[in-house]
């Protein structure tokens, strides 16, 4: 339904299973109304050297896959059982080079914080998704949950997914986007620069 008519060419090369898994993200336990959104664009792991499963998705997809499909009665506890999985594997990823200061300027952890994927499939080379799929995510999934949610303030962690949000995003909450640097290597003075905005705000 997300990418339409416009996907052959966006799916990833290889475990075309996998590549159908909706990584869009977690909420922390102590999440509550008011609390920081975090928005990435979507998930990495469509290159074309991904040929099998890395330790972290032998663990967490099939935690996805279980809350997807499970029953009224189990889906409490899928969800959390994926959420405390995704929540501990993202303090591995080069993300949290930049996810990690952004939540002190915040004023918050992991554990009072949503994370969410604008777009929640893998593409094919971790392309930026197309227009058409882009809005679909939003229109179906991130403002119906950004609703359900009602922070009180979006952070976009890169420029990519910065751009969509600005395009889509009506306030409130107020939108930051913290610019990222290749590989996350660092954090820039430009990013610093909105973190220090941000802490303003949430004194």
């Amino acid at each position: 339904m997300l990418y339409g008519t416009d996907h052959d060419h966006q799916l990833p090369r290889n475990l075309h299973h996998d590549a159908r898994v909706p990584f869009l993200g977690f909420v922390g336990p102590a999440y509550r109304p008011g609390n920081p959104v975090l928005l990435a664009i979507n998930p990495g792991g469509g290159g074309d050297a991904y040929v099998t499963r890395t330790p972290q998705d032998r663990e967490l997809i099939p935690l996805i896959e279980r809350f997807v499909a499970a029953p009224p009665e189990q889906l409490d506890r899928a969800f959390d059982d994926m959420c405390r999985s995704y929540a501990a594997q993202v303090r591995t990823w080069n993300l949290w080079r930049i996810l990690g200061p952004t939540l002190a300027a915040c004023r918050s952890d992991l554990d009072a914080a949503c994370y969410l994927n604008l777009f929640p499939y893998r593409t094919q080379g971790d392309k930026r998704p197309t227009t058409v799929p882009l809005r679909n995510a939003w229109t179906h999934i991130v403002d119906p949950l950004l609703k359900a949610l009602a922070p009180g303030l979006l952070v976009a962690l890169g420029k990519k997914a910065g751009g969509e949000a600005e395009r889509y995003h009506r306030p409130p909450p107020p939108l930051f986007v913290v610019p990222r640097t290749i590989g996350d290597s660092s954090v820039s003075a430009e990013a610093q620069a909105v973190l220090a905005t941000i802490r303003g705000l949430r004194r």
